[in-house]
């Protein structure tokens, strides 16, 4: 079936002579002083620029004929609209501006690249005008980082509180529509994304539990009950919900050895073919970039973390076959995918940084193969530092900077490293990145201070942690 056209988005012509506040959200303003006619509607703060004075060159003698003028003041605007959402709404003008909220801010903080077939927006939004389940899981997880966006503090209070409430709803929905056995009972495809979604508000709050890791359960379930049939007449829909699906799994396999209930798969998961049974890319993944079938490679690490004594060879043949399967993937070429060069080079860089993290991810499991770590790092870091800060593709950085981060002996290195999580933190307000960081500090400390090298995986053991670097 193909793919549909998504609908394009219309804005209106951006105002150049109207209020900063109507030229922040790209909205035609009338230019009344000194409120226009938007503010006054939605209560808003009308921000003007201020006057521009025109001052002489100081160095310039009042008896040179052309003075250079220079121009003071402020020339453009650092007004974030959403730091300055209005208070005391009704509910349903806040849902609408959540909702915009999502749309023009969470979407594009979480995705590596802008694309018309994003699942968040093309399919997840149709869905929560469909399905009241939908919509609250999307107003929780937009109202939970825009909590940790604004500055007034009674806002932010008030947004998590609305986030709170929505996410209850959600779980409520999915009850009333999962069975106790995990059969999906209506609104299939609905509960996967919304299960899903959840898994991500998990990392937004920085949960160090393991509950995300039996949503994935039970969506995994429940993508198993769908038929070859239905995926094929709702291609689109559930290669989405796989693609969703595999990203956060990926993450499931790194826990496998610290969580106290990790996923564990039959022998015949075991062994199934390499990246069989995934569509081809045609579009950018907003959260894999161009790394799909390499994430798909990552969440089988997980079935070989353990050798099984009566198996030794089913083991050892495992390994071989991912680690031959990570060496030897190639990916889609991101300029074919409708991509700018800059956004291409970073998802190069993105892709191949996630290669490497996931070949430390593998070696970590065998003695054998520990000393092939160290330069594994060190490239990993390398094609890391290729992606400039505030590139979209910095949004899916958390895997390998920590991977490859927890290896790092430096103190030098490990400040930039810090740093580069700030940056990440900055960009999508996720709390799982400070979780990250307080492992690596616990990883740090003792090298630099005795030499003495802790694992991140004793740290999180210690601490009773399970957490997803997505």
């Amino acid at each position: 079936m193909a793919e549909p056209k998504p609908r394009q988005r219309k804005f209106a012509p951006r105002s150049r002579t109207g209020c900063l506040t109507c030229r922040t959200r790209r909205k035609r303003c009338d230019s009344r002083h000194p409120q226009c006619a938007n503010c006054t509607r939605l209560n808003l703060a009308c921000e003007w620029e201020p006057k521009r004075n025109i001052i002489r060159d100081s160095s310039e003698s009042s008896s040179s004929p052309a003075p250079e003028l220079q121009v003071t003041g402020p020339l453009r605007s650092s007004l974030d609209f959403w730091d300055i959402l209005p208070g005391g709404l009704d509910q349903a003008s806040e849902r609408k501006h959540i909702l915009q909220y999502y749309v023009e801010a969470y979407v594009p903080s979480i995705s590596v690249a802008a694309s018309p077939a994003n699942y968040y927006t093309s399919l997840y939004m149709p869905w929560a005008f469909q399905i009241d389940g939908m919509l609250d899981v999307i107003l929780a997880i937009s109202s939970a980082q825009l909590s940790r966006r604004v500055v007034d503090p009674d806002r932010a209070k008030h947004l998590k509180a609305v986030s709170s409430r929505h996410e209850n709803r959600c779980y409520a929905f999915i009850k009333e529509r999962v069975s106790p056995s995990g059969q999906p009972l209506r609104d299939a495809y609905q509960v996967i994304a919304m299960i899903l979604i959840l898994v991500g508000l998990e990392a937004l709050n920085g949960k160090t539990d393991t509950r995300w890791l039996s949503q994935l359960k039970c969506a995994q379930r429940l993508l198993n009950n769908i038929s070859p049939e239905q995926s094929i007449t709702d291609c689109v829909e559930v290669d989405s919900l796989h693609r969703h699906f595999t990203y956060h799994f990926a993450f499931a396999s790194l826990m496998a050895r610290v969580a106290p209930s990790p996923i564990n798969s039959s022998l015949e998961q075991e062994l199934a073919p390499i990246s069989s049974g995934l569509m081809p890319m045609t579009t950018i993944d907003p959260l894999m970039g161009i790394s799909y079938q390499l994430c798909d490679l990552i969440a089988r690490i997980q079935y070989v973390t353990t050798s099984n004594p009566a198996f030794p060879h089913i083991t050892e043949a495992s390994f071989k076959a991912i680690e031959t399967g990570i060496m030897s993937w190639t990916y889609e070429n991101p300029f074919t995918l409708g991509v700018d060069l800059t956004i291409a080079l970073d998802l190069i860089a993105l892709a191949e940084a996630y290669r490497l993290a996931a070949l430390i991810q593998l070696y970590r499991t065998s003695p054998v193969y520990a000393s092939r770590i160290p330069d594994c790092a060190s490239r990993t870091m390398e094609f890391v530092a290729r992606i400039p800060p505030g590139s979209p593709a910095e949004s899916s950085l958390l895997y390998p900077v920590f991977l490859a981060g927890a290896e790092l002996d430096d103190e030098k290195a490990m400040a930039a490293c810090s740093k580069r999580l700030d940056e990440i933190q900055g960009r999508n307000r996720y709390e799982n990145v400070g979780m990250v960081q307080k492992v690596l500090k616990e990883v740090w400390r003792p090298r630099l201070e005795s030499g003495k090298r802790i694992d991140w995986e004793d740290v999180l053991k210690e601490k009773n942690w399970s957490f997803t670097v997505g």
